[in-house]
Formats: C-alpha cells, sequence, structure tokens
C-alpha cells in the first residue's frame, strides 16, 4: 500500500511539472516514459514520444528538450505533421518553435501531393533547404513502375510565406530516365496566391509549312485584375520571330457585381508589311437590383479567313451598348435603351449602320383569372452614311404592340387565345435621292386560338387556327427587322411565321396535328407531326417556301432513347407525293463512347432562294481506353458541295495523377478559289503538376475554372 501511494507522489510531481511547462511554453508532451531535470529545465523523452508544438506534432524515438537553451533534439526517427504536409526523417535538431532546425534523410510530402527525400534539410526561418533531392508529385510506382516524371535536384529552397519552390541544378527525368538539365526554375505550391509566370507552352507542328509555339504569359495584376499574354512564335531559318508572329492578350478584371473582358489579337504575316489587329470588350454591370448595364464591341482591320475574296483588310467595328431596367415604371415590367453600330471605316457599303440608338418597354398585366395583357413600346433608329433605292440613309420606326391573352379548360380541351394588335410608324431619308423619302405604316391585326385535345395520356390532338386582318398598310414598307425563314413543327404553330413584324403574313390559316409520346417493348417514343392549311393560295410566306398549294408541307419532329443512346430528328415532307425537303438527324450517346453525329440536308427547292441542295455531317467521337488514354476525333464535312470548309481533327491524351500529354492533328481544307488555304496542324503540349505555374489555388476564377487541367494556360 505504502509502494503504491508513493508511485502515486511521483506521477502527481511529474504531472505538475509538464502542466507547468505545457502552460508557460505551450509545448505538450505524450510519453510513457519521461525524465525532468529541474535543475538543467531539460525533458528526456523516452521512445514513441509526442510532442505538440502549436499546429506541429511529431512522433520521435527518443530526444530531448532544453527550455534554457531553447533546443529540441531528436536521437533517430522522427514524424513531423502539420495540416496536410508531413516531414520524416532522422537526427532532427533545432530551436523548440521548430523556425530554425536541421534534419538528415529527409522524406517530405507537400499538400499529401509532392514528394521530396533529401540527403539533408535545414531550415532557416521562413525558408527550408534540401540537398541532393529527389521531387515529384506523381505515384512512386507508376505506369512505368517508377514516377511518369521526376526531378533530381543538388538544392531545392522553399519559402514559407510565399509557397514558392526555388530549384538549382537540376535534371528532368521523364519515367527514370534524364531528358534535359535545367540550371534553375521555380513554381509555386498549391496554396501560393495567383502568381505572374509563364504557363505551359504547346508546340505546334504545320504539316508542309512552318512550326510554331505558343508561350503563354500569365500576370496578376491585383486581387480582381488578371492578364495573360499568348505570343505565338513562328520558326523561320533565320529565326526571324519579328516578320511571322501571332499575340493573343486576354484581359479580366472582377467587378463587384460584373465583370470586364478585353481580348486583342495581333497578326503579322510573312512579307507583308500591314500588321492585322482585332479587339473585343465585354462589359457586363450589376447596378442595382434593377438595372443591368452591358457593352459589346469589336474592332478590327484583320481578313477574313472563311470564304474571304478581300485581299486587303477591312476595318469595322462592331458596338452595342445596353442598359437593362426592370420594374421601370410598373411592378414586373421592363425597359431596355440599347445604342448600337456595325460600320466599315473603308468601305462604302451602305448596309452597315454606323448608328443605331434602341429603346423598348415591356409590361403585363394581370386582368383575371387566367386573363392577361402584355404591352411592347419599341422605338428604333437606324443611320447610315449613304441610301440607296431600297436602304435609307435614316429610318427612324416606332412600334406599338398589344397582347391580350386567355386560357380555359373544358372537359379534355385546354384552350389558349391571343389577340395581337400590331402597329408601326416610320420614316425613310434617302441622302442619295431626296425624292423617294416617304413615311410609312402599318395596322395589324392577328387572332388566335390554339386547341389541345387529351385523347388519353399518350395522344394529343391539337388544333390552332390563325387569322390575320390587315386593317391598313402603306405601299411600301422596308423590312428591316428580321430575313430570317424557317420551316419546322413548332414554327408552324407560331401566329407570325416570318420572324420580326416587319413582315406579316397576309393569310389566315388553320393548323392541325398530333403530339404523342408512347412506348413500344418497354422503349418510349414522343413523335409529332402537323400541317397548316392557307386560306391564300400562293401567300407571302408559302412563296418563299416555294409552296403553290393551300396545304403546306408536313413538319415531323420526334425523339427516343434507346439502351443510353439519343435520336433526334426533324424532318419536312412534301405535301403532295412526301418526299424529303428538310432533315436534322442526331445521335448521342456515351457508352461504349461518347458519340455525337449530327445531320443535315436541304433541297434547293426547299426554299425559292435558295440554288442548291446541302448536305452536312457533324462527328464528334471520344473514347477513353482506360484510366491513362484518350482518343477523340470530330469532323465538320459538307457531303454535297465543294465550296464549303472540311475539318477535322484527331486527338490522343495521354494522363495520369500528375500530368497530361496532349497531341491533336487538325485538317482545315478550302475548294472555293477564295483567299482561302488549306491547313494541317500538329500541336503537342505536356502539362506537369506543379511546372509552368500549375496547381495553385486561385482567390478569384478569372481564368481558369479549376487549377491544373488541361488547358490551362493556353
Amino acid at each position: 500500500m505504502n509502494k503504491i501511494f508513493i508511485i502515486f507522489v511521483i506521477l502527481v510531481i511529474s504531472l505538475r511539472q509538464i502542466v507547468v511547462l505545457n502552460a508557460n511554453n505551450e509545448t505538450y508532451i505524450n510519453t510513457t516514459n519521461i525524465i525532468y531535470n529541474e535543475e538543467k529545465n531539460i525533458v528526456e523523452l523516452a521512445e514513441n514520444s509526442k510532442i505538440n508544438i502549436g499546429e506541429t506534432n511529431i512522433l520521435i524515438d527518443r530526444g530531448i528538450i532544453d527550455y534554457n537553451k531553447n533546443e529540441i533534439e531528436v536521437y533517430g526517427n522522427f514524424y513531423l505533421y502539420q495540416e496536410t504536409n508531413i516531414l520524416s526523417g532522422e537526427n532532427l535538431k533545432g530551436d523548440r518553435e521548430l523556425n530554425n532546425f536541421t534534419a538528415n534523410n529527409v522524406s517530405f510530402i507537400y499538400d499529401n501531393d509532392l514528394k521530396i527525400d533529401s540527403d539533408k534539410a535545414l531550415r532557416s526561418e521562413n525558408d527550408v533547404y534540401f540537398y541532393n533531392n529527389f521531387l515529384t508529385p506523381c505515384e512512386l510506382i507508376g505506369y512505368f513502375g517508377c514516377p511518369t516524371w521526376s526531378l533530381r535536384i543538388d538544392e531545392t529552397k522553399y519559402t514559407i510565406d510565399n509557397d514558392k519552390f526555388v530549384h538549382y541544378d537540376s535534371f528532368l527525368q521523364i519515367a527514370d530516365y534524364k531528358v534535359f538539365y535545367i540550371p534553375y526554375f521555380s513554381h509555386y505550391g498549391t496554396k501560393a496566391p495567383r502568381q505572374k509566370g509563364f504557363l505551359t507552352p504547346t508546340i505546334e507542328f504545320a504539316i508542309g509549312g512552318k512550326s510554331a509555339i505558343y508561350t503563354p504569359y500569365y500576370l496578376p495584376l491585383n486581387d480582381s485584375t488578371d492578364v495573360k499574354f499568348t505570343p505565338k512564335f513562328i520558326f523561320s531559318e533565320n529565326l526571324d520571330f519579328t516578320n511571322n508572329y501571332q499575340l493573343k492578350t486576354t484581359l479580366v478584371h472582377k467587378l463587384s457585381g460584373g465583370d470586364f473582358t478585353f481580348d486583342m489579337s495581333n497578326v503579322k504575316k510573312e512579307n507583308i508589311d500591314d500588321i492585322n489587329n482585332s479587339v473585343s470588350v465585354n462589359l457586363k454591370q450589376v447596378l442595382d437590383k434593377n438595372k443591368i448595364l452591358s457593352l459589346n464591341g469589336v474592332f478590327t482591320n484583320s481578313i477574313s479567313t472563311t470564304r474571304s475574296q478581300n485581299e486587303n483588310p477591312i476595318k469595322f467595328e462592331d458596338i452595342y451598348l445596353r442598359l437593362d431596367n426592370y420594374n421601370f415604371a410598373l411592378k414586373n415590367d421592363y425597359l431596355r435603351t440599347e445604342l448600337s453600330t456595325v460600320e466599315a471605316f473603308d468601305s462604302t457599303n451602305v448596309s452597315f449602320i454606323p448608328f443605331s440608338p434602341h429603346i423598348s418597354y415591356y409590361n403585363n398585366f394581370n386582368l383575371g383569372k387566367n386573363f392577361s395583357n402584355q404591352n411592347e413600346i419599341d422605338f428604333r433608329v437606324i443611320k447610315r452614311d449613304s441610301s440607296q433605292i431600297n436602304t435609307p440613309s435614316e429610318n427612324n420606326s416606332l412600334k406599338i404592340n398589344n397582347f391580350f391573352t386567355t386560357n380555359k379548360k373544358f372537359g379534355n380541351f385546354n384552350n389558349y387565345n391571343k389577340i395581337s394588335f400590331l402597329n408601326n410608324l416610320s420614316s425613310y431619308n434617302f441622302k442619295h435621292n431626296v425624292d423617294l423619302n416617304s413615311k410609312s405604316k402599318f395596322h395589324h391585326l392577328i387572332l388566335s386560338s390554339d386547341f389541345f385535345y387529351n385523347f388519353n395520356e399518350n395522344i394529343n390532338p391539337r388544333f390552332k387556327i390563325i387569322h390575320n386582318q390587315d386593317i391598313y398598310h402603306s405601299n411600301k414598307i422596308i423590312n428591316e427587322d428580321s430575313n430570317s425563314l424557317t420551316f419546322n413543327y413548332q414554327n408552324q404553330y407560331s401566329d407570325n411565321r416570318f420572324f420580326g413584324t416587319d413582315k406579316r403574313e397576309n393569310t389566315s390559316r388553320i393548323i392541325y396535328g398530333i403530339e404523342t409520346d408512347f412506348e413500344i417493348n418497354k422503349q418510349k417514343y414522343d413523335f409529332n407531326i402537323n400541317q397548316s392549311y392557307d386560306f391564300k393560295k400562293n401567300n407571302n410566306f408559302s412563296q418563299k417556301l416555294n409552296q403553290k398549294e393551300n396545304f403546306s408541307d408536313f413538319a415531323i419532329e420526334s425523339k427516343t432513347e434507346f439502351k443510353n443512346i439519343f435520336f433526334n430528328f426533324d424532318l419536312r415532307l412534301d405535301e403532295s407525293n412526301f418526299s424529303k425537303k428538310e432533315m436534322n438527324f442526331s445521335v448521342n450517346t456515351n457508352n461504349p463512347l461518347n458519340i455525337s453525329l449530327n445531320y443535315h440536308e436541304t433541297a434547293k427547292s426547299s426554299f425559292s432562294e435558295k440554288s442548291n441542295d446541302t448536305e452536312y455531317l457533324n462527328i464528334s467521337l471520344e473514347k477513353k481506353i482506360n484510366d491513362n488514354l484518350t482518343l477523340s476525333y470530330s469532323s465538320n464535312i459538307d457531303l454535297k458541295n465543294n465550296f464549303s470548309s472540311y475539318y477535322d481533327l484527331l486527338g490522343l491524351k495521354v494522363s495520369d495523377e500528375c500530368s497530361v500529354l496532349t497531341i491533336e492533328y487538325s485538317n482545315r481544307r478550302y475548294n472555293d478559289n477564295y483567299n482561302t488555304t488549306p491547313e494541317e496542324l500538329l500541336s503537342i503540349n505536356y502539362r506537369m503538376d506543379y511546372l509552368g505555374f500549375f496547381g495553385y489555388q486561385q482567390s478569384t476564377d478569372l481564368f481558369f475554372e479549376e487549377p491544373g487541367s488541361v488547358d490551362y494556360g493556353l
């Protein structure tokens, strides 16, 4: 009993000493055997002792802590971890806070990823030095039975505050084979702030032409602004990079409630004095909860490379400034104010619009249950530098449109009704001939009633009647709203099949169709078909579509999914002989590989202004062979004519947990006898984690969504 009491007293005294040490020095010790020399103020620690100093934890074989000399020394092995960093080795000696220490045979794991094995490590305040070391973020026993890449380095300096690694006298090894010698280079860790420096380069081989290299440079200006310069140096026999080069500059600025981007491209062609420049500006800013300001602008003197007939640059600008204002005067109304321009600086093409202010206002009123009213007021001024017979130098247009809608349900019938009043006042001024000056106006009424009949849960017949009533219109109205034209299932049900309101249909019509979704052998299908009957033969819309009869062509759309394969198509069939006039067909799947096929064909008889049959096929394939290898292919093929581009891209991506090798072959060909030339390119890009400023965490996502992604820096 006395022995137990004596042991208890000794333990209490020892624990008291530990508590005192902990309280005074923030050093916590957990061990099965501890000896404290009170006279020298030294603690001797036995095997498997655990020490906690601030945020640092150490597991040691044995060692001492000298509080008078402010020293800690470990005899044998130690294991130190702090957050996601681990340092292990032998014979650690340093100050008690470990701000300064030395150790032998060190292994350092940074952020659970980057591994450094070193003969010796030394820390001096904010810097840690590794001597005769091996570095890699790859798996030590990887695809080649060794790391995919690694570095053999004489000396590495790691600055803790900046999270920066500097390497002196290094050999880059690929699969344990020395590739080349690097006397000095630096990179940052995952916790460093955005840093300036070169990003991963890309080598490009022009088959039958000259090779080039992209060398992106990244420059963060402040917390919210980044700049990236991407020069393309094209190799020549005399290594003159000033005669043939490209430079792309991108600036991104994050605003409070918006963002601003600035892109500039400079292209210098060989043996051509002029430099082709293009600048684009984009701004979007939320001014308050109801206002959004937008700005887009393009300025260029570049020569077009797609079916271009111009041998000299065409300088032009395309700009718009827009202010969207919600809840402007009433709740849920909307005001848009816009200034826009499309102008060629050295051309007299009057289709360009140097100046066009535009104001539009929308509001909506709920007048009762299932009854609402929408109103639009639209004012636009289109100014040109000159005029032609059908193109005024100035067009002032005021549109006032009112819509009343209601919907009702009668048993299995759903009925949607709409009354549209379209009104326009325009004045035209012609510089070249004032006798052509005129004013025009139109007042147009559209009545429509749409019926859905729920025959059962799978079949829904649909019937719609549309009445166009031309109340008044001037003899000459110039259409500057939209010249787009289409024929498909959805557009058949539109009140006005023309886009915009300057061009309106001059016939009433009935549209009837069936919308179905059904299942056959557990396979689901969606199938819709409709046709319209125009009360007026050869109306202005059917003339555009080469339709001579009252009945329109058939419009069909369908989609289904079969064993993870998605099919979509829409079809236009001739109403008399059911021959195919237009077809769009797409197939998408991700098993056993990612496939996307998009096919389009149009017969020249489909539209009155179409001169040729067209047939296009777009293909995109991607297959992940295994965890390390991915193949991809994409192509855009004109299957019918020879005047459009043929383009294909073949890619190979080899990747593992620490690197990505991307090889791409692209081929673009033209047969149009214009100023376009074929181009074959082979590009190679090799990315390694941590090198080339990869892998850092950004405080803002300006350029890259995720550090270390394949296109990072390109």
